[in-house]
């Protein structure tokens, strides 16, 4: 099999020839493993550019899968300010954070920062998900990655995650609570930008889409259900609904961190056939419990803890990680090996080698040979 028949198989329930990897890493991080590959890095400016760059490192080390998604377009690239913050073309302004492994960059400014009213939403203008040259890489990733690799479509921050950004969480929170006039015409501007891009994504060959909105913490999720039925559901539903029609075939990918149990059943329902990351420190979400409950409905990407034992642990420990979620997750397919997020520049480098080793020693579904 190739990278994109086993991707496809796994997701499809059945099992490949081993487990299908997928990982992402921060820039520092890929600088690390360029020293190590002799590979060039490859950042693409995006808002979520972890998921689609240094794809030639990630795919001689073992990736089966490639992301591409939106970047922005030609004439409003992300610019440096004379102060070092950074803009986008979204209006998030981002300060630069050193750290002894490498600068991180956090938003410190939001376009609709203290917005009352749906009056004011107006004077604010979404991205087009059209803009010309917009979508230049991931042509190129499909030509280049398409027929050997699966390809991940990723527009991630797909309805509500994107909508809190503009705003801030807290106010957006509670401005969802006290039902203010602007939350839904927001919620459906994003989700329109949502099913523009992905649209493109599926035309470009996407074989997956990676959608999702963060809905929970650590302790658990972060709104009622209540809630997520009335403002988030029937959007999220509209996205799937629209991909689907573009491509029956396309697998819908969910991306939610944190315990966000009490959502998964509905969004099974609505179209999801793939949970990641899988954030095993977070209440309610042991990767074998979600195997056992939700295995014959759902697939799964992710589960290798970045947390704790990716930064932390020994190349060992790293080996024991790999293998005890391949046990609990990879039984009958269903599982693409990832860790919980992208790979942090405090991770040792020997610790990502050491991820993609144990999946390559550890993946190989071992099938029983017939005598004839």
């Amino acid at each position: 099999m190739n990278s994109k028949e086993r991707t496809l198989t796994a997701l499809r329930g059945q099992e490949p020839d081993r487990v299908p990897v997928y990982v992402t890493v921060v820039a520092e991080m890929a600088e690390g493993l360029s020293q190590v590959t002799g590979i060039p890095t490859n950042s693409c400016d995006a808002y979520l550019t972890n998921r689609i760059s240094h794809a030639e490192i990630l795919t001689a080390l073992g990736n089966d899968v490639v992301g591409i998604g939106a970047t922005a377009p030609a004439d409003r690239p992300t610019r440096t300010r004379p102060d070092g913050f950074r803009v986008d073309e979204w209006g998030f302004v981002y300060r630069p954070v050193p750290h002894t492994y490498g600068v991180y960059y956090e938003i410190v400014g939001r376009p609709l920062k203290g917005i009352t009213s749906a009056r004011e939403l107006t004077r604010y203008r979404v991205p087009d998900p059209y803009a010309a040259g917009r979508f230049d890489v991931a042509r190129e990733h499909s030509e280049r990655y398409g027929q050997e690799y699966a390809l991940l479509g990723v527009i991630e921050c797909t309805v509500f995650e994107m909508a809190w950004n503009l705003v801030g969480l807290e106010q957006f929170l509670t401005d969802m609570a006290l039902q203010r006039d602007y939350v839904e015409p927001l919620l459906d501007e994003i989700s329109d930008y949502s099913i523009g891009v992905g649209l493109e994504l599926i035309k470009l060959g996407a074989d997956v889409m990676l959608t999702g909105d963060d809905l929970g913490m650590d302790p658990g999720p972060m709104m009622s259900l209540d809630m997520w039925r009335r403002y988030l559901k029937p959007r999220l539903k509209r996205v799937f609904d629209a991909y689907k029609a573009a491509n029956p075939d396309v697998i819908l990918a969910y991306h939610t961190c944190g315990s966000s149990l009490p959502f998964l059943d509905e969004l099974i329902e609505i179209g999801m056939e793939v949970l990641n990351p899988i954030q095993v420190t977070a209440h309610d979400m042991d990767p074998a419990a979600l195997k056992k409950r939700y295995g014959h409905r759902l697939a799964f990407c992710g589960a290798v803890d970045q947390r704790h034992v990716l930064p932390k642990g020994t190349p060992e420990e790293v080996e024991a990680e790999v293998r005890r979620r391949i046990e609990e997750l990879g039984h009958g397919g269903g599982y693409v090996l990832a860790p919980t997020h992208d790979i942090q520049a405090d991770t040792p480098v020997e610790n990502v080698l050491a991820l993609f080793d144990a999946a390559k020693k550890w993946g190989v579904y071992r099938r029983a040979t017939r005598c004839t």
